[in-house]
């Protein structure tokens, strides 16, 4: 399906999209797909070092694309969370937690590394809100 399909709409956030040619979201009827989100600080131009800040910064930039979706966080069904390195995990649990804790979707989370090796997590959602 073409980028004019108009079954689809596409939620573009930053003009850094393009260069990757992706969309931040995809809308399908009642789905919408969050592509990976980094934790990204786009007022003040800078990726933070921690990764509690990114991770809270990605909750930040996830809702924006949900916002400008339709659709909000209690329609996360799936998330796929994905940390550079282990030793980070305890450091972004209590944050994943605070977000999804009255949620609880299906969840993975894998060890990897980022594009961006400054990174420390990316996450991509999943969400339904039809009947």
């Amino acid at each position: 399906m073409a980028k004019t399909d108009p079954k689809r709409k596409f939620i573009q956030l930053s003009k850094g999209e393009l260069n990757y040619a992706m969309s931040r979201a995809v809308i399908q009827g009642d789905w919408c797909f969050v592509s990976g989100t980094m934790g990204y600080d786009y007022v003040k131009q800078e990726l933070p070092e921690s990764a509690a800040q990114q991770t809270m910064n990605t909750f930040t930039n996830i809702r924006k694309a949900l916002d400008a979706a339709g659709f909000e966080l209690g329609h996360v069904v799936r998330v796929q969370y994905t940390v550079s390195d282990r030793k980070y995990v305890k450091e972004v649990l209590p944050i994943i937690k605070k977000h999804f804790d009255n949620i609880l979707p299906a969840a993975t989370m894998v060890l990897a590394e980022m594009v961006d090796p400054e990174g420390k997590i990316e996450i991509e959602v999943t969400c339904f809100k039809g009947a």
